[in-house]
């Protein structure tokens, strides 16, 4: 008993001091990454007419460096919590955490136009920019020309000038408000806050501030732009499929998104799946499947999880746990992920909508599925294609975890299956069809 109590009571020791000695502080050991600054930005058309003015002189930044003293010394706990919520990693983190509680699951309007792509877009191009007027002008952080300034944080090892996290948070709500504008209001405060937490907290100048705004805000505008002419408001003019031996519906949800103009694929058909077969063989199988607490588990979680949210997240801890910390990285493989989920739902509807692949429950009237079963066709198996689209994103970036992404992708497959709404046709066809459309993405960006 004393040696348990004694390794129990040494690893709370440990886990304070390690914490105490900032080793939990994911941005402690932030690189700068300079080598962004050469980085293309993927969606801008003429990024070189994104400009912000040159750094204020000398005599001007002693001036604001006063203000920033007289902040520091002042700060409240609720300012102190602001510094250290917006300071958990990578600017980019924060706002890939809030983007998806903006959604509602009744809107699925917003979801298809997937507002988290042309979020981590802005974020990325806008990232790039801020490091290329970073490399130029080399501005020192204000604790670095007046050493009597104490950060209430560790201080990023990059230049000052503009301000990373502001120019993603102008970036980031400028997209975010024009998908929710009647949340707006309350984006663009929190955006005002996540930028003036890096003043208060003694890191950066007003004028970093001020400029980081500037060049976030004209990114998202240019994105915006190009969201305006992503086909969603165009209305369905092709037949809806009567012949029964095919998926029927009244309401068939999603049948516009094939009119929706991909980020990266060349068209919705590009990835484009062999018709299905006749299911029959399919739902015998189906029916023989004896259902048990392990699969019903896993239907159920899966229901709940199969979302971009889940991997987003699970892209996160694998950036802490790698210790990818810097910012151009972190919004590029956000970026990378997230627009490939955007693209790999347009392509998976219109194979929905090309073959209007029956379901289980409409091949067979007297099977019941386990739980609902979506309102669209079923081949391929959207749970099957987004999943493995991002888990081969993920593997691209963390090919150490490849493992654990295939595991994920075919459990999430899987769980389809078992929750008796696909056919395994449709996983297999849906798990192929990700694995290459999510390969070519992550390939053709990252040769961008």
């Amino acid at each position: 008993m004393l040696r348990v109590n004694y390794f129990r009571k040494t690893g709370q020791l440990l886990i304070v001091t390690l914490f105490i000695t900032g080793v939990f502080n994911p941005c402690l050991s932030q690189s700068p990454n300079y080598e962004a600054a050469g980085w293309n930005t993927w969606f801008l058309d003429n990024p070189d007419q994104i400009t912000i003015p040159p750094p204020p002189i000398v005599s001007q930044l002693k001036i604001e460096l006063q203000a920033i003293k007289q902040r520091v010394a002042k700060l409240d706990k609720k300012q102190v919590a602001e510094i250290k919520y917006w300071n958990a990693g990578a600017p980019a983190h924060r706002w890939n955490q809030i983007a998806p509680k903006l959604i509602s699951y009744d809107r699925f309007d917003i979801i298809a136009r997937t507002p988290t792509a042309w979020m981590n877009l802005a974020i990325y191009d806008a990232t790039v920019l801020a490091w290329r007027a970073k490399v130029k002008y080399k501005t020192k952080r204000p604790h670095d020309m007046d050493p009597s300034i104490k950060t209430a944080i560790d201080a990023p090892a990059t230049y000052s000038y503009p301000c990373e996290h502001t120019v993603t948070a102008a970036a980031a709500a400028t997209v975010l408000a024009y998908f929710f504008p009647e949340k707006g209001d309350s984006i663009l405060q929190l955006a005002h806050a996540a930028s003036q937490s890096r003043i208060n907290a003694g890191l950066q100048f007003q004028s970093d501030a001020d400029a980081g705004w500037k060049l976030g805000e004209a990114v998202a505008k240019q994105i915006i732009e190009k969201a305006k002419k992503d086909g969603a408001t165009m209305d369905w003019k092709g037949p809806v499929n009567k012949d029964p031996k095919k998926w029927t519906g009244s309401f068939p949800m999603g049948i516009t998104l094939p009119l929706m103009k991909p980020l990266v694929l060349n068209s919705a058909d590009q990835f484009r799946p062999v018709a299905p077969p006749d299911f029959e063989a399919d739902m015998n199988e189906l029916k023989k499947f004896k259902r048990n607490f392990s699969s019903n588990s896993l239907a159920y979680y899966w229901a709940n999880n199969g979302g971009y949210d889940y991997w987003s997240d699970l892209a996160a801890k694998k950036m802490f746990e790698n210790r990818v910390d810097d910012a151009p990285s972190v919004a590029r493989i956000y970026a990378v992920l997230h627009i490939a989920y955007h693209d790999v739902v347009i392509a998976i509807f219109d194979a929905k909508y090309t073959y209007w692949g029956i379901r289980p429950d409409q091949y067979d009237s007297t099977y019941k599925a386990l739980i609902q079963t979506p309102p669209f066709p079923g081949y391929p198996s959207g749970h099957a294609a987004g999943s493995s689209t991002t888990a081969t994103v993920l593997e691209y970036f963390f090919p150490a975890d490849a493992k654990e992404f295939r595991k994920l992708a075919k459990d999430c497959a899987d769980s389809r299956f078992f929750a008796g709404i696909h056919f395994r046709t449709d996983n297999e066809v849906g798990t192929a069809m990700g694995k290459e459309l999510g390969q070519y993405i992550a390939e053709r960006l990252m040769k961008k």
